[in-house]
């Protein structure tokens, strides 16, 4: 998933576009390291930039030039916003999701004489979308053609901003307000530092146009079967994120406290609580802090420490597709405490288990370098047992849960114990319905008819 966020003023706010736009993409960086970018309209023309790395270092002495009074920004795997310049005028695309058809239309699309440089999903929607009678017609012709989730900001030469939410819903885009602007984006943990209100979550399926620092909603896509992605709470999103209204951080501190209220329930304690940083670090919280509310006299309360420390340069791990990339940085990402634990029992809180190769090389060593007679894993979400096929990040023959059982991921990863939360667990710590909720990468592998 891509970090996306888009900014509309009116002509009062004007002075404050630029400084906006550029903080707003930035609070999105957790979402893609790769690459990033800005779009801007001053309802005459689009001027754009990319630039491959992170995007407080490429564009801190690159955004002059930018001014206008709507525009997009980009953070993720892919060279984007993305230009096109179409009989609907010159547009500015940025795009998060997976669409699974993508061959198929890119093929279709070649065969009909379109000449497509890059063949991946932002320019096949680019041109799908150009194909209608106006944008509105475009996005709606584009949906029909489309397998998959997404979510899609489109910004004209008119200076207008159109966001729109695929009608399953997996993505999010969320908005923001103060007086005379107005922006969306993937998460809204960015919101306070923009002196911004939390608006409203888009809906599935509905196509919203931002213009002169207002928003409007306007059609909406045919419905499907509307599911939110349940990661975006549990690792995905920044931990002050809000989505339906509901905070990433309380959820992961209620998913620590289930693992712990069952470890207690079977008799198991620890000496030492610690987190996986940073994805571990409310769920360790919350674990810890469900034990010293129902602290057992007749035991010591375990210590709360953090023992594996990551170098805050390193960069996100679990963000690049590549898996050579992945493992690099965790190689280097995870710095352990120079303390000693020597002879005590640790239990190491998580998100999730995903591929386990990154537990086995490097932090188990370092937690037993620390001194720990006994690791013992907690996973906050439960057992991953295939890849998503609404996003990019997992794939095929990866998910270590796919491939050995509970017992044998133990031996592998040279640990004491794993545990997992049970999909009620996940479901009553979000507080959504089950229905709701889109978990399909804890059951097996089936195909999917968008």
């Amino acid at each position: 998933m891509a970090g996306l966020f888009g900014l509309s003023v009116n002509q009062n706010r004007q002075k404050d576009f630029l400084e906006t736009l550029f903080l707003g993409t930035f609070y999105l960086q957790h979402l893609g390291e790769e690459y990033c970018g800005l779009a801007t309209s001053d309802e005459v023309q689009i001027r754009i930039r990319t630039h491959r790395g992170l995007f407080w270092p490429s564009f801190s002495q690159d955004i002059d030039g930018l001014e206008g009074i709507a525009g997009i920004g980009y953070c993720g795997h892919a060279r984007e916003p993305l230009l096109i310049n179409s009989r609907l005028g010159r547009l500015a695309f940025c795009f998060s999701g997976n669409i699974q058809n993508l061959g198929e239309l890119v093929g279709k699309l070649k065969r009909q004489g379109h000449f497509l440089e890059r063949e991946d999903d932002v320019e096949a929607i680019a041109h799908l979308v150009c194909q209608g009678e106006n944008l509105v017609n475009g996005i709606e012709k584009m949906n029909q053609r489309v397998k998959g989730a997404f979510v899609l900001l489109i910004l004209t030469d008119k200076g207008e901003i159109y966001a729109i939410r695929s009608p399953d819903g997996h993505w999010p885009l969320v908005f923001g307000e103060r007086d005379g602007m107005v922006a969306v984006a993937s998460e809204s943990n960015g919101f306070d530092n923009l002196k911004m209100n939390y608006f409203f979550d888009l809906k599935p399926g509905e196509i919203a146009l931002l213009k002169n620092g207002e928003v409007r909603i306007g059609k909406f896509l045919p419905k499907k079967r509307e599911q939110i992605c349940s990661f975006l709470w549990v690792y995905t999103a920044f931990p002050n994120a809000v989505f339906e209204g509901i905070p990433a951080s309380i959820v992961r501190k209620r998913l620590g406290a289930a693992l712990a209220q069952a470890d207690c329930k079977s008799g198991f304690w620890a000496d030492v609580v610690t987190p996986i940083p940073e994805s571990g670090r409310y769920h360790a919280i919350g674990y810890h802090q469900w034990l010293c509310n129902t602290h057992n006299k007749d035991k010591p309360l375990p210590i709360y420490d953090e023992l594996l420390l990551k170098y805050p340069f390193a960069g996100r791990s679990f963000t690049p597709l590549n898996q050579e990339e992945r493992a690099k940085k965790a190689q280097i990402k995870i710095l352990k405490s120079s303390e000693s634990y020597a002879g005590f029992k640790v239990v190491v809180c998580d998100d999730s288990l995903v591929r386990g190769v990154q537990i086995r090389s490097e932090i188990v060593p370092k937690l037993k370098a620390i001194g720990f007679k006994e690791i013992h894993f907690r996973m906050s979400y439960p057992e991953i047992v295939s890849h998503c096929p609404w996003g990019k990040t997992t794939k095929k023959g990866e998910v270590i849960a796919d491939q050995m059982s509970i017992e044998k991921r133990v031996r592998f990863l040279q640990i004491n114990s794993l545990r997992y939360n049970q999909i009620t667990d996940l479901v009553e710590a979000i507080g959504l319905s089950l229905t709701k909720l889109c978990l399909d990468c804890l059951f097996p592998r089936r195909e999917h008819h968008s």
